[in-house]
């Protein structure tokens, strides 16, 4: 038992022998009539179904590092005593204190703050003290978890630090279980690269399928920009971000000829984390199973009922060759080029003025035929639409907004052909990377 891994998968991802309740089960009643709904078109209907199938899962089992530096565990207080002082006592699940009362009143529930679950097998224990995000469009829920490590030798729980842990309620989300379950066996490399955020591990606790990650104190980019007044990021900042994620691309997913793809790279996958002491900052792209959505759920104010949401700007923005296409053998690597150069989009503009994938080409061809970026987009589609006959006698610009390089490294992932589009490791050999290091040191100063 001394030996024992408590950060080791304890079981299979659907071994368990607790069988989920079943959704959706037909009422002896007939279901009422619902108003009648106009057809949509069939891009639009196809669009959307796409966008409901959006899978952000994929559990990895490899054991991964978290860059958080444990908390002093020579405290002789037990972890019982630690997470009891609270005056509402928090509700144990998966140990062998939960009663079944407790168990069976989360059949309906979602877990709470306060709430601690623990690894039926480890003894591990988590408390939950604070929701920092959800995936699966809302319905799950993902916290920052305070870690109690429990050690055989000494009979004792002792705080290791945070965590953040997914939480899928199987007898509520059983369908998001299951699309875990069929991603499962989504190969990675052996080598633990620091710029793919990875599963640390995965168990059941009563009625609860809980996946643990390493804890990333800031969230994503996007929700980082959500915060700013202009929502978007200065392009001297562009390129330390993007260098980590090409970085992860080259080494972790672009690597062999038939290479694991990412599909819904976006800002809202570049994770940021700063150590509370040090402050040393990690930059770290979300993965399938570690990617969810920690920006508040109407971040983009009053754009998101009149754009498309830049949640789903994988799906909207895609590449050519993917874009409303069902033939999967049309993805590749180069596919997540493009995705970057759509990233940089957004980064640099902040949420893209789209309300189709029409306006989305106008604004790619118009770039890619002036080879000069504007400074507002919105100004763009103004002038395009002809509703301010102000804008088109504007004067043209003498000085360039954004670099030369930053524009070309952009213009080379929106390439048409996906053959003529470089690499992951092309691209960071271009001028715009060329002087990360000052960048970097900019950032952190």
């Amino acid at each position: 038992m001394d030996s024992r891994n408590p950060f080791s998968p304890k079981m299979e991802i659907g071994s368990s022998s607790k069988q989920p309740t079943e959704i959706g089960s037909s009422s002896s009643s007939s279901p009422p009539r619902l108003p009648h709904k106009p057809n949509s078109t069939s891009s639009e209907l196809l669009l959307q179904e796409k966008m409901n199938s959006r899978n952000p899962f994929s559990p990895k089992m490899e054991i991964g590092s978290s860059p958080k530096q444990p908390e002093d565990i020579g405290s002789s207080r037990s972890v019982d005593a630690q997470i009891g002082s609270s005056s509402n006592q928090p509700r144990d699940v998966g140990s062998s204190r939960s009663s079944v009362a407790e168990i069976g009143s989360l059949d309906s529930n979602q877990p709470r703050l306060g709430q601690t679950i623990t690894d039926p097998d480890t003894k591990d224990t988590y408390l939950l003290n604070l929701e920092i995000g959800s995936f699966s469009n809302g319905h799950c829920p993902v916290y920052r978890a305070k870690f109690f490590k429990y050690f055989y030798d000494v009979g004792k729980s002792l705080p290791y630090g945070y965590v953040t842990l997914k939480i899928i309620n199987m007898n509520l989300h059983d369908h998001e279980f299951h699309l875990i379950r069929r991603q499962s066996h989504t190969r990675l490399t052996y080598r633990q690269n620091p710029n793919i955020i990875r599963c640390k591990k995965t168990f059941m606790a009563a009625n609860l399928f809980c996946i643990c990650l390493p804890y990333m104190s800031e969230g994503s980019l996007r929700s980082i920009l959500s915060t700013r007044p202009e929502k978007k990021l200065p392009e001297n900042f562009i390129p330390v971000v993007l260098r980590e994620v090409l970085v992860g691309l080259r080494d972790e997913l672009h690597i062999f000829y038939t290479p694991t793809l990412h599909k819904s790279l976006s800002a809202g996958d570049i994770f940021i984390d700063i150590h509370s002491y040090t402050k040393e900052m990690w930059i770290k792209l979300a993965f399938q199973v570690s990617a969810y959505d920690s920006e508040p759920p109407n971040c983009n104010g009053e754009q998101a009922s009149s754009f498309l949401n830049p949640k789903s700007i994988s799906i909207w923005g895609a590449a050519p060759e993917v874009f409303e296409s069902e033939n999967e053998d049309n993805r590749g690597a180069k596919s997540d080029i493009w995705l970057l150069g759509i990233t940089a989009l957004e980064l640099v503009y902040g949420n893209l003025p789209v309300k189709n994938r029409t306006d989305l080409n106008y604004i790619i061809n118009k770039i890619r035929e002036k080879k000069k970026f504007p400074k507002s987009l919105e100004k763009m589609m103004i002038k395009r639409d002809k509703k301010l006959k102000k804008v088109m006698d504007l004067v043209k610009r003498k000085k360039r907004v954004f670099s030369r390089e930053f524009e070309e490294m952009v213009l080379a992932c929106l390439r048409e052909n996906p053959d003529d589009r470089p690499t992951a490791d092309e691209l960071l050999k271009t001028p715009f990377f060329s002087d990360i290091e000052r960048f970097k040191q900019f950032v952190l100063n």
